[in-house]
């Protein structure tokens, strides 16, 4: 982890399973970093790490390759006369394909040669269009993700932890680290279901968090939920595309918790925040990073601290948004029938998806 650092393993699928089901979410990684950057008058702060990893896992590279893998699901020869990746994914989307054959074509994709992976950060301008999940209703991510609907990776301190205790510790890190103190004001940067948002807002009464969604449902669940905690004096939410938003006032901390994995250029972005820190203000980032392939450029930041969380963290909880879905895919499937018109066929395919992410996040995550 660290009071500042980021690091991005991006995979393109050439068999585009993963894709379709992940979106831009395909984010390749072997631990979790965290980090505080020292906000400078001059130099502002920030740093940026991208390690874009391209070919990574489920790189199918040739039709023969293929054959043996669709082979192995049990689609013969004939079946590919149709696109073998449409019909991977059929299969998938229809609960065809058992979790541990999912689970071993993933850990065998893993295992391919890092020699295929480039580092790089892009120049590319950064693009936070808002993801498909991200539309789902709260309801949903209340049975998925449990209490305190933390979208980000938790910390379990040992066998024993539940995924509440366990997204208790890692928000309890998150301040220590940020270095947070009452009275200060904070941004949240992609705050999601307000997890962090109203964990600050309790343990500090006297600090203002802002928070900057992209999302509609994120932002007047937040805020509905402020109402009913009491905590709406100390809590604002903006709907915004951090990309283009222009803060109005200067910050003693922020924080971006797991935000940069869905942003291409760092840097762009890191001396963009860094106009909104104050003289010795601090920025804190959670990110996903490879635990041998990330780097640090340094341009105009100063680093205070950094430290490095397993990604077995990552995975158990995966594991246990596992368990939140099986036992309780019926009551899943109600609260996207609550919102629209969706057919028997339409539910399968979208609760399959989400599993195969739990899925495949999880042995990412705890790959050696």
């Amino acid at each position: 982890m660290s009071l500042f650092n980021s690091s991005i393993l991006q995979g393109r699928l050439l068999i585009d399973v993963l894709r379709e089901i992940c979106r831009s979410l395909s984010t390749a990684v072997d631990g979790r970093r965290q980090s505080v950057v020292h906000g400078r008058r001059s130099a502002a702060m920030a740093v940026a790490v991208a390690v874009e990893v391209e070919n990574v896992f489920m790189c199918i590279s040739d039709r023969g390759e293929a054959v043996k893998v669709m082979a192995s699901f049990g689609v013969v020869d004939e079946d590919l006369k149709v696109d073998y990746k449409a019909e991977l994914l059929k299969k998938v989307e229809q609960g065809l394909i058992p979790d541990e054959e999912i689970r071993s074509l993933i850990r065998s994709q893993l295992e391919r040669p890092l020699s295929l992976m480039g580092i790089a950060n892009t120049e590319e301008a950064n693009d936070t269009a808002a993801l498909g999940i991200y539309r789902w209703p709260a309801s949903f991510y209340e049975i998925m993700l449990g209490k305190i609907m933390k979208m980000s990776c938790c910390y379990f301190k040992d066998e024993s932890s539940t995924l509440e205790e366990a997204g208790i510790a890692m928000l309890e890190l998150y301040c220590e680290r940020a270095q947070i103190q009452d009275g200060q004001r904070v941004l949240d940067i992609g705050c999601g279901y307000g997890s962090t948002v109203f964990y600050i807002a309790h343990k500090y009464p006297n600090c203002h968090i802002t928070g900057i969604t992209n999302s509609v449902e994120q932002k007047y669940f937040v805020e509905e939920q402020a109402k009913k905690r009491d905590l709406a004096k100390n809590v604002e939410i903006i709907l915004a595309d951090v990309c283009t938003f222009e803060a109005k006032e200067q910050y003693d901390r922020i924080l971006a918790i797991e935000s940069f994995e869905e942003m291409k250029n760092y840097k762009l972005l890191l001396n963009k925040i860094a106009k909104w820190m104050k003289q010795d203000g601090l920025l804190f980032i959670q990110h996903m990073c490879h635990k041998d392939l990330a780097y640090i450029q340094e341009d105009d930041v100063s680093i205070v601290n950094h430290w490095i969380v397993n990604g077995t963290n990552f995975s158990r909880m995966c594991e246990e948004y596992l368990k939140n879905i099986d036992g309780n895919i019926d009551a899943l499937r109600n609260t996207l029938r609550s919102t629209s018109n969706i057919e028997e066929e339409t539910l399968t395919r979208l609760s399959s998806r989400m599993r195969f992410m739990c899925l495949f996040f999880s042995e990412l995550m705890q790959y050696k």
